[in-house]
């Protein structure tokens, strides 16, 4: 007998099991959004402008990944996608960078972390299984239908110890705590987690069209650069730009790295499972960045905050997984 028809092809666990390899990318992601969110919530504490803050976060992606697709460009490889689908990215990611990203770090400098990313992940797994299903027909079953409640409750509570936390970082910064202000930071933060889940629905559907994960981290990050470096450059000014001082700027670069290997993992993630099963495994983030404001930046601890971080997690842990047969997206790239 041939021994060439009777080989066994060498393939990883990994590789046979595509939900696995979706899970691994998406851990990777949160630990990668937990050290960004980190350097953020550092910079908003030192004072940093939040949209000079995001755009010099985005332009890292932009230096690292454009001479990559410029190569390939070169070589006469196909780099970016084109027609429909280059136009959506463009749409989405002026989204992202001006309601998602400006909007999330303007409300860690209002709430803090315990407060901004529980908030964020409860609405954008909520809008996941909305978008998933409505646009990408992927199952919401009973048991999510229950979690998602709970994380939509988690909101409520979230939104009620907002207002102590407020309090905490008006005093660390020497500033009048304004209730108002403290209700549009969460509000902030609810946008951005919409925004957030409409970018996974466009990420996965893009991926399943061949198009490269790199074209697609480089299109939403330029974007950031192209609206919130103008907008840097009317508050700021150019000579108060090149002024920001060198703690900052390493936060930001160091923001910026994280939020790229964060993102393609998310992006290799979405080829291989369902949105709102990415979208529980990379919120896995929301216990880690809440011990970090209350350990590393004094964030008060209440009630109604324990109460609705505990409800996020549960839910997130509460929300059905999808099973290996919904797993048909896998591919190459």
């Amino acid at each position: 007998m041939d021994q060439s028809q009777t080989r066994i092809p060498l393939t990883s666990p990994l590789q046979r099991r595509p939900a696995l390899t979706g899970a691994a990318c998406c851990l990777v992601s949160a630990l990668a959004y937990t050290a960004t969110d980190i350097c953020l919530r550092q910079l908003s504490r030192l004072g940093s402008d939040p949209v000079w803050t995001v755009c010099n976060k985005e332009l890292v992606t932009v230096l690292i990944v454009g001479p990559w697709l410029l190569w390939l460009a070169v070589r006469r490889r196909p780099a970016l996608p084109t027609g429909a689908t280059l136009l959506r990215l463009i749409a989405v990611g002026l989204l992202i960078q001006v309601a998602g990203n400006l909007g999330t770090q303007w409300a860690l400098g209002v709430v803090g972390l315990a407060v901004t990313i529980p908030a964020v992940f409860g609405v954008m797994i909520t809008s996941s299984a909305v978008l998933g299903w409505f646009l990408l027909g992927e199952r919401v079953s009973l048991r999510s239908m229950a979690a998602l409640a709970m994380l939509f409750a988690s909101l409520v509570f979230l939104g009620l110890g907002a207002e102590a936390a407020g309090k905490s970082i008006a005093a660390q910064t020497e500033v009048a705590s304004d209730p108002l202000l403290v209700a549009l930071a969460v509000a902030a933060a609810c946008l951005a987690g919409a925004v957030y889940s409409l970018l996974s629905v466009v990420i996965r559907h893009s991926v399943t069209q061949t198009t490269l994960p790199s074209a697609i981290a480089l299109l939403i990050t330029l974007m950031g650069v192209v609206s919130l470096g103008p907008m840097s450059l009317a508050r700021l000014g150019l000579q108060q730009m090149l002024a920001t001082p060198a703690e900052q700027g390493l936060l930001m670069a160091a923001a910026g790295i994280f939020n790229l290997v964060g993102f393609f993992a998310l992006i290799h993630g979405l080829q291989r499972t369902t949105v709102v099963h990415a979208n529980v495994l990379n919120a896995s983030q929301v216990a880690l960045v809440a011990v970090v404001g209350m350990v590393i930046f004094r964030e008060p601890l209440n009630p109604w905050l324990l109460l609705g971080v505990s409800l996020t997690v549960f839910g997130i842990l509460w929300i059905d997984r999808p099973a290996e047969r919904e797993q048909p997206l896998d591919q190459h790239i």
